[in-house]
């Protein structure tokens, strides 16, 4: 299969280097004279024009960052957005893939079924923090990137417009709509390590009046990973998503929105890595701890509505309703690293299978609009969301066994019931309600206002939280802007469940977060480039500490989290032929007060961390790709006892758009970590992944 995929891969190198610079050019145009004299003579002949078909990379908008069609230089609010066509260069396979485009994003533990990230240093929530089209989004599973046509990362608190989250911020994944015009492209996407992934996407309308629209995407992707089990066979993984989007123009003021997908996957496990006091990974970096029998067999489905209502010329009201339902199975032989013997090799594992089934609802309702009071514009937002959470597993365990890393001894899988198994449920719902209201006194003034009440129903616990959240905007001229920000986030805790805690069953109060943030942004260049900048200060305290021992436990509140830093970004376009996303931030971090970790700086932060990728355009068809990915020190654990080192990794890539049969077939070859850097990623409990070697991937699509 690899010496395959090489093949393809140098046949595409070889058409984008022989017909790179094939393409017709634009002659300079004659003046009107000389026109007016050669009409009669070359009324025969065809005039082709070629016009520029190079995609560039800036946005204008983020809709989840205000819930409403509002200028990112009238959002008070760092906000990056990452657009489909840097992810088109890139290849992009996961979220995590895409977010590196973000300074402010780091990627944390990565095992085959998810990932784990952190914004501005704080971990983001599975359930929480994560949005797909403005809907809290369960995100314990492979999110499917086929989906996804632009990300939206709102930095800093976010619970005024979507309720409970960790106050780093969120990040949105902004999905595929329904086309007026009909298309259907058919793509291929490959690697060396002889992983496919085969995509259809067509969309357009349905009848004349185009009052009926859909957009319906396929992908199959049958992944071989570089790291082998210890038997020598390959980590791989079978992934399918299917999904089918529907708008219906029931008059000229009313759309109603449908949505549907489903995805499958089953894939192998690799827990990630070991590493050694000088950073090296124990048994090679392509050896995988855990046994070549372990599996996760996973389900994830996605339906609902949204409507979309305008009133008038200046009201608009949107409500939507989506469900979410989450099912998988888990054979794992969890290899116990901390039990590592170096000098014989052995260490423990710890089998298991568990069911886990999540169900999730959420519904939202924003109505939207402008009025005008002695002389001030209001942007008006009233707004409620609600969520409902279920969670139930049954797991059984299996017998401590000993593997050998060193002579590659494998276990057996062993023989378990699911009779034999330990039952857990959790569930929980919360509702909030919300105003904002965006102030325009004149050309150069704003202020946001804005105030959220919420509450939190679990079974040991309830919880109701007040937010306020404030804005000031200066605009010095028409295409700058200059913010302060404050706003707050809030994590709902239970009750201590502890018979051996002194304060067993003591209410807990929410985790609160505090951001207060200074930032500019500014349109340059005709508005074809954005640059950002920002200075924040976020705390997040009553963080849960113990006052007593490990073995005499007094669970309380108290600890608080600071996080301090800045941070640079850039995207759009520098002249017609040069285009970039770029970013930079630095983060000062550390538990300023806590029972465990005081004076330490949180797993996985770095102090640094920058990222640029840019796009040459050599002709109207070919482009050329360049982008760097800079991760600084950081800590491999909480403790900090383990650094990991500073890394830069380089990617290349080069595209080209060959027209055939009246249409365009787009080529690309894509280098990752060009010159082979050796790193570790993210990583949790001491386990890291190592860093993915220089691959190659190529794409081929063809769209009608």
């Amino acid at each position: 299969m690899k010496t395959q995929v090489k093949l393809i891969s140098a046949v595409i190198a070889g058409v984008l280097h022989s017909t790179a610079f094939a393409a017709p050019q634009i002659s300079e145009a004659p003046d009107e004279a000389k026109v007016a004299n050669s009409v009669q003579a070359k009324q025969d002949i065809e005039v082709i024009t070629v016009v520029g078909r190079q995609q560039h990379y800036k946005t204008d908008q983020a809709h989840a960052a205000m819930r409403s069609d509002v200028s990112l230089l009238d959002t008070p609010q760092s906000v990056t957005v990452i657009p489909t066509e840097v992810m088109d260069d890139q290849m992009i396979l996961t979220l995590g893939d895409a977010l590196k485009n973000d300074a402010s994003v780091s990627i944390g533990r990565v095992t085959t079924d998810r990932e784990r990230f952190s914004l501005r240093g704080f971990s983001l929530d599975e359930s929480t923090n994560l949005l797909k089209d403005g809907h809290q989004h369960f995100s314990k599973y492979r999110l499917p990137m086929a989906l996804v046509d632009n990300i939206e990362v709102l930095k800093g608190p976010s619970s005024l417009l979507y309720g409970q989250s960790t106050p780093g911020g969120l990040v949105n994944l902004v999905t595929k709509k329904p086309t007026y015009d009909s298309f259907l492209e058919v793509s291929v996407k490959g690697d060396d390590n002889g992983s496919l992934r085969g995509m259809l996407d067509a969309g357009g309308s349905l009848n004349l009046d185009e009052t009926i629209r859909y957009r319906a995407i396929i992908e199959k992707q049958d992944n071989n990973n570089w790291r082998e089990y210890q038997d020598g066979s390959a980590q791989e993984s079978d992934f399918f998503v299917g999904s089918l989007m529907t708008d219906f123009d029931l008059s000229d003021s009313l759309t109603l929105s449908l949505h549907y997908d489903k995805s499958d996957e089953v894939a192998g496990q690799d827990s990630g890595a070991l590493v050694d006091d000088q950073g090296n990974a124990i048994g090679g970096d392509e050896t995988i701890w855990d046994m070549p029998w372990t599996k996760i067999d996973a389900q994830s489905e996605n339906y609902g509505a949204d409507i979309s209502y305008q009133l008038t010329d200046d009201w608009n009201i949107d409500a939507g309703y989506n469900k979410q339902h989450n099912e998988r199975e888990r054979w794992e032989s969890k290899p116990q690293t901390g039990s590592y013997d170096p000098d014989t090799g052995s260490y423990k594992n710890k089998p298991y299978n568990k069911l886990e089934d999540w169900q999730q609802e959420s519904s939202y309702f924003d109505l939207v609009g402008t009025v005008e009071v002695a002389g001030m514009q209001h942007d008006l937002l009233l707004g409620g969301n609600y969520l409902k959470h279920e969670y139930s597993s049954l797991k059984v365990k299996g017998k401590m066994d000993s593997g050998n890393i060193d002579t590659g001894v494998i276990i057996p899988q062993p023989d378990l019931d699911y009779a034999d198994g330990k039952s857990q449920t959790e569930h929980y719902k919360y509702y909030g309600v919300f105003a904002q209201d965006l102030i325009t006194f004149n050309d150069q003034w704003q202020v946001l206002v804005g105030v959220r009440y919420d509450k939190q129903k679990k079974p040991d616990a309830d919880s109701q939280s007040v937010l306020p959240k404030l804005g000031v905007i200066y605009h010095p001229t028409d295409y700058g802007s200059i913010y302060v920000n404050y706003s707050e986030s809030f994590e709902p805790q239970g009750r201590v469940m502890d018979d051996e805690d002194a304060n067993d069953g003591m209410e807990l109060d929410p985790i609160k977060g505090e951001m207060y943030e200074l930032g500019t942004k500014w349109e340059l260049l005709s508005g074809k480039l954005r640059l950002s900048a920002a200075l924040f200060d976020i705390k997040r305290s009553n963080i849960i500490v113990n006052q007593g021992t490990s073995d005499d436990p007094i669970t309380t509140q108290g600890g608080v989290q600071r996080h301090k830093g800045f941070e640079l970004g850039a995207i759009g376009q520098i002249n017609d032929d040069f285009s970039l996303i770029t970013s930079l931030m630095y983060l000062d971090a550390e538990y300023e007060t806590h029972d465990e970790f005081q004076g330490k700086r949180p797993e996985d932060v770095p102090e640094w961390t920058a990222s640029i990728w840019a796009k040459y355009s050599i002709t109207d068809r070919a482009a050329f790709n360049l982008g760097a990915f800079y991760e600084g020190d950081r800590f491999g654990d909480a403790d900090n006892t383990f650094e990991k080192s500073a890394y830069t990794r380089i990617d290349t890539g080069i595209s080209y758009i060959l027209p055939v049969a009246g249409n365009d077939l787009q080529l690309r070859l894509k280098v990752e970590n060009l010159f082979d850097a050796d790193y570790l990623g993210g990583g949790e409990n001491g386990e890291v992944n190592v860093g993915k070697p220089r691959s190659l991937k190529f794409g081929i699509s063809y769209k009608l």
